[in-house]
Protein backbone atom coordinates (compact mmCIF):
# COMPACT_ATOMS: atom_id res chain seq x y z
CA UNK A 1 0.00 0.00 0.00
CA UNK A 2 1.25 3.12 -0.73
CA UNK A 3 3.08 4.79 2.15
CA UNK A 4 1.70 7.88 2.39
CA UNK A 5 -1.63 6.96 2.30
CA UNK A 6 -0.66 4.98 5.79
CA UNK A 7 1.00 7.69 7.02
CA UNK A 8 -2.36 9.84 6.33
CA UNK A 9 -4.36 7.35 8.13
CA UNK A 10 -2.01 7.49 11.46
CA UNK A 11 -2.34 11.08 11.44
CA UNK A 12 -5.82 10.76 10.96
CA UNK A 13 -7.07 8.67 13.55
CA UNK A 14 -5.86 10.95 15.94
CA UNK A 15 -7.42 14.29 15.14
CA UNK A 16 -11.02 13.89 16.03
CA UNK A 17 -12.25 12.67 19.48
CA UNK A 18 -14.59 10.10 19.32
CA UNK A 19 -13.82 9.07 15.57
CA UNK A 20 -11.42 5.23 15.79
CA UNK A 21 -11.35 3.87 12.59
CA UNK A 22 -11.47 0.81 11.68
CA UNK A 23 -10.85 0.53 8.04
CA UNK A 24 -9.43 3.02 4.95
CA UNK A 25 -9.24 2.56 1.54
CA UNK A 26 -7.24 5.27 -0.61
CA UNK A 27 -9.30 8.04 -2.89
CA UNK A 28 -8.01 9.58 -6.03
CA UNK A 29 -5.57 12.17 -5.29
CA UNK A 30 -7.24 14.86 -7.83
CA UNK A 31 -5.08 18.13 -6.69
CA UNK A 32 -4.84 17.46 -2.99
CA UNK A 33 -1.76 14.66 -2.85
CA UNK A 34 -3.51 11.91 -0.86
CA UNK A 35 -6.84 11.21 0.24
CA UNK A 36 -7.69 8.55 2.08
CA UNK A 37 -11.28 7.22 3.33
CA UNK A 38 -11.85 6.64 6.85
CA UNK A 39 -14.67 3.96 8.25
CA UNK A 40 -15.06 3.75 12.44
CA UNK A 41 -18.54 1.15 11.43
CA UNK A 42 -21.00 4.35 12.60
CA UNK A 43 -19.49 6.90 9.72
CA UNK A 44 -17.35 7.40 7.24
CA UNK A 45 -14.64 10.60 6.81
CA UNK A 46 -12.37 11.65 4.18
CA UNK A 47 -8.42 12.48 5.19
CA UNK A 48 -6.53 14.87 2.88
CA UNK A 49 -3.13 15.57 3.29
CA UNK A 50 -2.30 18.12 0.91
CA UNK A 51 1.33 17.04 -0.60
CA UNK A 52 0.92 18.67 -3.94
CA UNK A 53 -0.43 21.99 -4.05
CA UNK A 54 0.61 24.85 -1.30
CA UNK A 55 -3.19 25.87 -0.85
CA UNK A 56 -2.76 26.15 2.99
CA UNK A 57 -4.79 29.63 2.74
CA UNK A 58 -7.33 28.33 1.00
CA UNK A 59 -7.67 24.91 3.14
CA UNK A 60 -7.56 27.34 6.47
CA UNK A 61 -10.40 29.46 4.83
CA UNK A 62 -12.31 26.53 3.79
CA UNK A 63 -14.04 25.55 7.54
CA UNK A 64 -15.06 29.58 8.04
CA UNK A 65 -16.75 29.52 3.96
CA UNK A 66 -18.30 26.34 5.10
CA UNK A 67 -19.90 27.84 8.13
CA UNK A 68 -20.82 30.92 5.55
CA UNK A 69 -22.63 28.52 3.18
CA UNK A 70 -24.65 26.42 5.90
CA UNK A 71 -26.19 30.26 6.92
CA UNK A 72 -26.46 31.44 3.30
CA UNK A 73 -27.64 28.24 1.36
CA UNK A 74 -29.75 26.05 3.15
CA UNK A 75 -31.48 24.99 0.68
CA UNK A 76 -29.45 24.51 -1.98
CA UNK A 77 -29.30 21.60 -3.64
CA UNK A 78 -26.14 20.63 -3.73
CA UNK A 79 -23.62 20.39 -0.48
CA UNK A 80 -20.03 21.60 0.20
CA UNK A 81 -16.81 20.47 2.47
CA UNK A 82 -17.98 20.02 5.97
CA UNK A 83 -14.32 20.17 7.34
CA UNK A 84 -14.13 17.95 10.79
CA UNK A 85 -10.72 19.07 11.65
CA UNK A 86 -7.45 20.28 10.67
CA UNK A 87 -3.73 19.93 11.65
CA UNK A 88 -0.78 20.47 10.00
CA UNK A 89 2.54 17.84 10.00
CA UNK A 90 6.06 18.84 10.03
CA UNK A 91 7.35 18.89 6.39
CA UNK A 92 9.77 15.58 6.70
CA UNK A 93 6.58 13.40 7.86
CA UNK A 94 5.58 13.63 4.19
CA UNK A 95 8.79 14.45 2.59
CA UNK A 96 8.04 17.68 1.38
CA UNK A 97 9.41 21.35 1.03
CA UNK A 98 6.79 22.83 3.78
CA UNK A 99 4.38 21.85 6.38
CA UNK A 100 1.15 19.66 5.00
CA UNK A 101 -1.91 20.36 6.15
CA UNK A 102 -4.07 17.54 6.59
CA UNK A 103 -7.94 17.70 7.42
CA UNK A 104 -10.98 15.46 8.50
CA UNK A 105 -14.25 15.68 6.05
CA UNK A 106 -17.61 14.30 5.72
CA UNK A 107 -17.63 12.73 2.21
CA UNK A 108 -18.81 13.94 -1.08
CA UNK A 109 -21.75 12.36 -2.97
CA UNK A 110 -20.60 11.56 -6.51
CA UNK A 111 -17.64 11.86 -8.02
CA UNK A 112 -15.74 14.53 -9.76
CA UNK A 113 -15.72 15.65 -13.58
CA UNK A 114 -12.35 14.71 -14.09
CA UNK A 115 -11.44 14.79 -17.61
CA UNK A 116 -14.90 14.55 -19.40
CA UNK A 117 -16.47 17.59 -20.12
CA UNK A 118 -20.46 17.72 -19.36
CA UNK A 119 -22.01 17.16 -22.60
CA UNK A 120 -26.23 16.20 -21.71
CA UNK A 121 -28.09 19.48 -20.82
CA UNK A 122 -29.05 18.02 -17.32
CA UNK A 123 -26.36 18.23 -15.70
CA UNK A 124 -25.26 20.89 -17.72
CA UNK A 125 -28.89 22.93 -16.54
CA UNK A 126 -28.02 21.95 -12.92
CA UNK A 127 -24.38 23.30 -12.54
CA UNK A 128 -26.37 26.52 -14.04
CA UNK A 129 -28.97 26.20 -11.34
CA UNK A 130 -26.24 25.86 -8.69
CA UNK A 131 -23.87 28.88 -9.69
CA UNK A 132 -27.04 30.43 -9.94
CA UNK A 133 -28.17 30.14 -6.35
CA UNK A 134 -24.45 30.87 -5.29
CA UNK A 135 -24.55 33.87 -6.99
CA UNK A 136 -27.89 35.09 -5.22
CA UNK A 137 -26.98 35.67 -1.84
CA UNK A 138 -26.77 38.74 -0.25
CA UNK A 139 -22.63 39.63 -0.12
CA UNK A 140 -22.38 40.89 3.16
CA UNK A 141 -22.15 37.51 5.10
CA UNK A 142 -19.15 36.66 2.79
CA UNK A 143 -17.44 40.87 3.34
CA UNK A 144 -18.39 40.57 6.96
CA UNK A 145 -16.15 37.66 7.97
CA UNK A 146 -13.30 39.04 6.18
CA UNK A 147 -13.25 37.40 2.38
CA UNK A 148 -11.90 39.27 -0.36
CA UNK A 149 -14.44 41.78 -2.30
CA UNK A 150 -13.88 42.85 -5.36
CA UNK A 151 -14.72 45.94 -6.97
CA UNK A 152 -15.85 45.80 -10.49
CA UNK A 153 -13.96 49.02 -11.80
CA UNK A 154 -10.50 47.26 -10.17
CA UNK A 155 -11.37 44.25 -11.90
CA UNK A 156 -11.83 45.83 -15.13
CA UNK A 157 -7.99 47.76 -14.44
CA UNK A 158 -6.58 44.58 -13.38
CA UNK A 159 -7.68 43.07 -16.73
CA UNK A 160 -6.60 45.99 -18.82
CA UNK A 161 -3.18 45.61 -17.10
CA UNK A 162 -2.74 42.27 -17.73
CA UNK A 163 -3.67 43.01 -21.88
CA UNK A 164 -1.09 45.36 -21.34
CA UNK A 165 1.81 43.00 -19.88
CA UNK A 166 0.30 39.97 -22.77
CA UNK A 167 1.13 42.67 -25.56
CA UNK A 168 4.01 43.66 -24.22
CA UNK A 169 5.37 39.89 -25.32
CA UNK A 170 5.13 40.58 -28.95
CA UNK A 171 3.25 37.04 -28.79
CA UNK A 172 -0.71 37.79 -28.71
CA UNK A 173 -1.74 38.23 -32.65
CA UNK A 174 -2.54 42.21 -33.04
CA UNK A 175 -6.62 41.10 -33.90
CA UNK A 176 -6.75 39.53 -30.95
CA UNK A 177 -5.12 42.51 -28.82
CA UNK A 178 -7.79 44.76 -29.99
CA UNK A 179 -10.28 43.16 -29.91
CA UNK A 180 -10.24 42.52 -26.52
CA UNK A 181 -9.36 46.05 -25.77
CA UNK A 182 -12.49 47.11 -27.39
CA UNK A 183 -14.66 44.95 -25.37
CA UNK A 184 -12.86 45.20 -21.78
CA UNK A 185 -13.14 49.18 -22.38
CA UNK A 186 -16.65 48.67 -22.81
CA UNK A 187 -18.21 50.83 -19.66
CA UNK A 188 -21.74 49.63 -19.62
CA UNK A 189 -19.76 45.97 -19.24
CA UNK A 190 -19.01 46.48 -16.20
CA UNK A 191 -22.50 47.55 -14.48
CA UNK A 192 -23.17 45.40 -11.95
CA UNK A 193 -23.87 44.46 -8.29
CA UNK A 194 -20.43 42.11 -7.07
CA UNK A 195 -21.82 38.71 -5.89
CA UNK A 196 -20.86 35.71 -3.42
CA UNK A 197 -18.84 33.33 -6.08
CA UNK A 198 -17.25 30.14 -5.72
CA UNK A 199 -13.62 31.24 -7.03
CA UNK A 200 -12.11 27.63 -7.90
CA UNK A 201 -14.51 25.76 -10.02
CA UNK A 202 -12.77 23.21 -12.00
CA UNK A 203 -12.63 19.40 -12.98
CA UNK A 204 -11.66 18.90 -9.34
CA UNK A 205 -14.20 20.65 -7.79
CA UNK A 206 -17.63 19.40 -9.17
CA UNK A 207 -19.25 16.36 -8.12
CA UNK A 208 -22.04 14.96 -9.96
CA UNK A 209 -24.06 11.87 -10.73
CA UNK A 210 -25.01 10.79 -14.19
CA UNK A 211 -28.27 13.31 -13.75
CA UNK A 212 -27.05 16.52 -11.49
CA UNK A 213 -24.89 18.41 -9.75
CA UNK A 214 -24.49 17.15 -6.40
CA UNK A 215 -21.55 18.91 -4.50
CA UNK A 216 -19.21 21.59 -5.33
CA UNK A 217 -15.62 21.45 -3.48
CA UNK A 218 -12.56 23.83 -3.23
CA UNK A 219 -15.16 26.30 -1.38
CA UNK A 220 -11.71 27.87 -0.16
CA UNK A 221 -11.54 30.60 -1.87
CA UNK A 222 -14.84 32.23 -1.23
CA UNK A 223 -15.46 35.97 -2.12
CA UNK A 224 -17.29 38.82 -3.07
CA UNK A 225 -16.72 39.34 -7.22
CA UNK A 226 -17.92 39.43 -10.94
CA UNK A 227 -20.04 36.22 -11.10
CA UNK A 228 -18.86 35.69 -14.92
CA UNK A 229 -15.86 34.74 -13.46
CA UNK A 230 -17.92 31.37 -12.26
CA UNK A 231 -19.53 31.15 -15.49
CA UNK A 232 -15.99 31.53 -17.62
CA UNK A 233 -14.65 28.54 -15.47
CA UNK A 234 -17.85 26.34 -16.01
CA UNK A 235 -17.76 26.95 -19.33
CA UNK A 236 -14.41 25.29 -19.94
CA UNK A 237 -16.51 21.91 -18.04
CA UNK A 238 -19.30 22.13 -20.79
CA UNK A 239 -19.06 20.84 -24.04
CA UNK A 240 -19.77 23.59 -26.52
CA UNK A 241 -23.10 21.79 -27.61
CA UNK A 242 -24.59 22.42 -24.09
CA UNK A 243 -23.39 25.95 -23.27
CA UNK A 244 -26.68 27.09 -25.00
CA UNK A 245 -28.15 25.09 -22.52
CA UNK A 246 -26.30 25.96 -19.37
CA UNK A 247 -26.09 29.75 -20.04
CA UNK A 248 -30.27 29.55 -20.68
CA UNK A 249 -30.79 27.78 -17.74
CA UNK A 250 -28.83 30.10 -15.37
CA UNK A 251 -30.62 33.42 -17.59
CA UNK A 252 -33.67 31.59 -16.06
CA UNK A 253 -32.61 30.70 -12.17
CA UNK A 254 -31.38 34.07 -12.04
CA UNK A 255 -33.14 36.47 -13.77
CA UNK A 256 -32.62 39.48 -11.77
CA UNK A 257 -28.65 39.13 -13.30
CA UNK A 258 -26.91 42.11 -14.84
CA UNK A 259 -27.63 41.81 -18.76
CA UNK A 260 -24.05 41.71 -19.87
CA UNK A 261 -23.13 38.53 -17.25
CA UNK A 262 -23.07 36.33 -20.24
CA UNK A 263 -21.04 38.19 -22.31
CA UNK A 264 -18.59 39.08 -19.38
CA UNK A 265 -18.03 35.20 -19.21
CA UNK A 266 -17.77 34.66 -22.44
CA UNK A 267 -15.02 37.04 -22.68
CA UNK A 268 -13.27 35.93 -19.35
CA UNK A 269 -13.40 32.65 -20.72
CA UNK A 270 -11.20 33.81 -23.72
CA UNK A 271 -9.43 35.36 -21.91
CA UNK A 272 -7.91 32.53 -20.26
CA UNK A 273 -6.37 31.40 -23.04
CA UNK A 274 -4.02 34.91 -22.33
CA UNK A 275 -3.46 34.03 -19.34
CA UNK A 276 -1.69 30.83 -19.60
CA UNK A 277 0.61 32.67 -21.87
CA UNK A 278 1.48 35.40 -19.26
CA UNK A 279 2.05 32.37 -16.47
CA UNK A 280 4.11 30.68 -19.20
CA UNK A 281 6.22 33.91 -19.62
CA UNK A 282 6.66 34.22 -15.71
CA UNK A 283 8.00 30.66 -15.30
CA UNK A 284 10.37 31.26 -17.71
CA UNK A 285 9.11 27.92 -19.51
CA UNK A 286 9.88 28.47 -23.52
CA UNK A 287 7.99 25.32 -24.38
CA UNK A 288 4.67 26.23 -22.25
CA UNK A 289 5.51 30.03 -23.63
CA UNK A 290 5.51 28.58 -27.45
CA UNK A 291 2.83 26.59 -26.64
CA UNK A 292 0.26 29.53 -25.23
CA UNK A 293 1.21 31.28 -28.50
CA UNK A 294 0.56 28.54 -30.69
CA UNK A 295 -2.95 28.41 -29.23
CA UNK A 296 -3.10 31.86 -29.01
CA UNK A 297 -2.72 32.10 -32.65
CA UNK A 298 -5.57 29.31 -33.68
CA UNK A 299 -7.86 30.87 -31.51
CA UNK A 300 -7.22 33.85 -33.44
CA UNK A 301 -8.15 32.09 -36.23
CA UNK A 302 -11.35 30.60 -35.19
CA UNK A 303 -11.82 34.07 -33.78
CA UNK A 304 -11.65 35.97 -37.09
CA UNK A 305 -10.82 33.08 -40.07
CA UNK A 306 -8.23 33.89 -41.19
CA UNK A 307 -4.40 32.92 -39.95
CA UNK A 308 -3.16 36.40 -40.76
CA UNK A 309 -2.68 38.85 -38.27
CA UNK A 310 -4.86 41.29 -39.49
CA UNK A 311 -7.27 43.65 -37.23
CA UNK A 312 -10.19 43.47 -38.89
CA UNK A 313 -12.12 40.68 -38.00
CA UNK A 314 -13.91 38.25 -41.04
CA UNK A 315 -17.42 36.84 -40.70
CA UNK A 316 -17.01 36.65 -36.99
CA UNK A 317 -17.79 32.86 -35.48
CA UNK A 318 -21.32 32.25 -33.18
CA UNK A 319 -20.94 32.75 -29.69
CA UNK A 320 -20.93 29.12 -29.10
CA UNK A 321 -17.91 28.76 -31.13
CA UNK A 322 -16.11 31.36 -29.65
CA UNK A 323 -16.78 29.61 -25.83
CA UNK A 324 -15.68 26.60 -27.31
CA UNK A 325 -12.62 27.34 -28.43
CA UNK A 326 -11.74 29.05 -25.32
CA UNK A 327 -12.99 25.89 -23.26
CA UNK A 328 -10.47 23.82 -25.21
CA UNK A 329 -7.71 26.35 -24.42
CA UNK A 330 -9.02 26.56 -20.99
CA UNK A 331 -8.45 22.23 -20.96
CA UNK A 332 -5.25 22.46 -22.66
CA UNK A 333 -3.97 25.05 -20.15
CA UNK A 334 -5.30 22.71 -17.35
CA UNK A 335 -3.70 19.70 -18.87
CA UNK A 336 -0.58 21.16 -19.46
CA UNK A 337 -0.29 22.07 -15.80
CA UNK A 338 -1.10 18.42 -14.70
CA UNK A 339 1.39 17.40 -16.89
CA UNK A 340 3.86 19.70 -14.70
CA UNK A 341 2.63 19.00 -11.27
CA UNK A 342 2.26 14.93 -12.32
CA UNK A 343 -0.91 14.82 -10.99
CA UNK A 344 -2.87 11.08 -11.46
CA UNK A 345 -5.51 10.11 -13.74
CA UNK A 346 -8.63 11.75 -13.01
CA UNK A 347 -11.23 9.35 -11.77
CA UNK A 348 -14.24 8.54 -14.29
CA UNK A 349 -17.73 9.80 -13.27
CA UNK A 350 -19.51 6.60 -11.18
CA UNK A 351 -23.04 5.56 -13.06
CA UNK A 352 -26.18 7.07 -11.64
CA UNK A 353 -28.08 4.74 -8.96
CA UNK A 354 -31.65 4.55 -9.07
CA UNK A 355 -32.36 5.47 -5.41
CA UNK A 356 -29.66 7.38 -4.08
CA UNK A 357 -26.87 9.29 -5.41
CA UNK A 358 -23.70 7.35 -6.37
CA UNK A 359 -19.92 8.22 -4.43
CA UNK A 360 -16.49 8.99 -5.60
CA UNK A 361 -15.39 5.71 -6.51
CA UNK A 362 -12.22 4.49 -4.18
CA UNK A 363 -9.26 3.17 -5.94
CA UNK A 364 -7.41 0.79 -4.02
CA UNK A 365 -3.04 0.12 -4.16
CA UNK A 366 -2.07 -3.66 -4.65
CA UNK A 367 1.71 -2.77 -3.28
CA UNK A 368 2.15 -4.11 0.46
CA UNK A 369 2.67 -1.77 3.12
CA UNK A 370 6.29 -0.94 4.28
CA UNK A 371 5.63 1.68 6.67
CA UNK A 372 4.26 -0.12 9.90
CA UNK A 373 1.15 1.56 11.59
CA UNK A 374 -0.11 -0.29 15.06
CA UNK A 375 -2.76 -2.93 14.20
CA UNK A 376 -3.57 -2.04 10.48
CA UNK A 377 -3.48 -4.96 8.36
CA UNK A 378 -4.42 -4.69 4.55
CA UNK A 379 -8.39 -6.36 4.51
CA UNK A 380 -9.77 -8.63 1.86
CA UNK A 381 -10.84 -7.66 -1.57
CA UNK A 382 -13.98 -8.08 -2.39
CA UNK A 383 -15.22 -5.83 0.68
CA UNK A 384 -18.16 -3.63 0.36
CA UNK A 385 -16.22 -1.00 2.79
CA UNK A 386 -14.86 0.87 0.12
CA UNK A 387 -18.08 3.32 -0.56
CA UNK A 388 -18.96 6.54 0.71
CA UNK A 389 -22.11 7.73 2.85
CA UNK A 390 -24.28 10.54 1.47
CA UNK A 391 -23.07 13.80 3.24
CA UNK A 392 -26.04 15.42 3.80
CA UNK A 393 -26.58 15.81 7.74
CA UNK A 394 -27.89 13.42 9.48
CA UNK A 395 -27.27 10.87 7.11
CA UNK A 396 -25.57 7.34 7.38
CA UNK A 397 -27.04 5.42 4.76
CA UNK A 398 -24.55 3.61 2.30
CA UNK A 399 -24.84 4.28 -0.85
CA UNK A 400 -23.40 1.51 -2.93
CA UNK A 401 -19.88 2.09 -4.74
CA UNK A 402 -19.91 1.76 -9.09
CA UNK A 403 -17.04 -0.23 -10.25
CA UNK A 404 -16.12 -0.42 -13.98
CA UNK A 405 -16.92 -3.41 -15.26
CA UNK A 406 -13.36 -4.16 -17.00
CA UNK A 407 -11.19 -3.57 -13.72
CA UNK A 408 -13.16 -6.54 -12.10
CA UNK A 409 -11.22 -8.32 -9.11
CA UNK A 410 -7.56 -7.38 -9.64
CA UNK A 411 -6.31 -8.24 -6.13
CA UNK A 412 -6.76 -4.46 -5.14
CA UNK A 413 -6.58 -4.03 -1.13
CA UNK A 414 -8.39 -1.75 1.35
CA UNK A 415 -6.84 -1.46 4.94
CA UNK A 416 -8.37 -2.78 8.17
CA UNK A 417 -7.22 -1.32 11.46
CA UNK A 418 -7.96 -4.09 13.82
Amino acid sequence: MDTKALKLTAIAATMLDGFVPTSWTPLPPLDAGVRVLLDDDDQQLVATAQTQLDRTADIGSSAEAGRIYESMYPHADFVWPRLRAITEVDADYFDTTSPTTVTLADPLPGAPLGDVPIADTSRASSLAQALATLHSAAPEPVSDAGFPVEDPSRSQFLILERLDQAASTGRVPSSLLQHWEEEFEKVALWHFLATPIHGSLDETSVYTDQERVLALAEIGRLRVADPAIDLAAASALIDPAALPTFYEEYRNSRPRADEHVIARAELLAEFAVLDWLLEAVDSGDETAIEDAAELLRSFNEVLFGSTADDTAPAQGPTADSAAGSAGDAVSGKAASRDAQSSRGAQPATAAAGTDSPDVEAAITETAAADVFIPGAQPAATGSDDDSEFDSEPGSQVRTEPTRDSDEGDNGEETGRIR
